[in-house]
């Protein structure tokens, strides 16, 4: 018969046994955004500050999981559950959209579909992005167009388009160097935003 201390050591071991089986080893799952970019003072601004109403933005459905996707053949997708957004993408863009062009414009009054203005704005844009990944040369890739149009006219100021790509290569598995290079694209898609934007005035 074993004694009450020898039970209670028995019982310790199988314990921590079972949680180094169950939990012990497995690697943490890391969360991401794409943050707002910190632009130089001598980036575009505006001539006056203005009202800019960001409609709507578009993303391809399968950016809309939370596994951050990537390239892994012409028409394969691989998502990683141990990389992750911390938000839906779709949202967390529309955010970093209207800091980046509030930072731009030199503007505080930018309303999106999270957060509504009441003044009438000077000009709307729609923003498609087509594609936002990490590609199969481990290149991170951004395409994009959006639609112009002011509250003056009714039809639109015209349509624009970008393509996008980091300049460096990405190291294989390395998700803070992508989404990195993903944050430093999204900055510039907003800097060509901001000047279809200025172009008008």
């Amino acid at each position: 018969m074993l004694n009450s201390s020898c039970k209670l050591s028995l019982l310790l071991f199988v314990t921590s046994l079972l949680s180094a089986c169950m939990g012990g080893g497995t690697t943490p799952t890391r969360y991401y955004l794409v943050e707002p970019v910190d632009y130089a003072s001598e980036t575009v601004s505006a001539v006056r500050p203005l009202s800019i109403e960001i409609l709507d933005l578009h993303i391809p459905q399968y950016l809309e999981r939370f596994q951050i996707a990537s390239r892994v053949g012409e028409s394969r997708l691989e998502f990683s559950d141990g990389n992750q957004w911390g938000e839906n993408l779709r949202k967390n863009l529309l955010r970093s959209m209207a800091r980046n062009l509030s930072r731009l414009l030199s503007t505080i009054d930018v309303a999106t579909p999270l957060n509504r203005s009441t003044s009438s704005p000077d000009y709307r844009v729609q923003i498609h992005i087509e594609q936002f990944e990490l590609d199969v040369n481990n290149i991170v890739q951004l395409v994009a167009r959006w639609q112009l149009s002011s509250s003056a006219q009714t039809e639109s100021l015209g349509v624009f388009s970008a393509e996008l790509q980091s300049e460096k290569s990405i190291e294989k598995d390395n998700y803070d160097q992508m989404v990195a290079s993903m944050r430093q694209l999204y900055g510039e898609l907003s800097a060509r935003i901001a000047d279809s934007i200025i172009n008008q005035e």
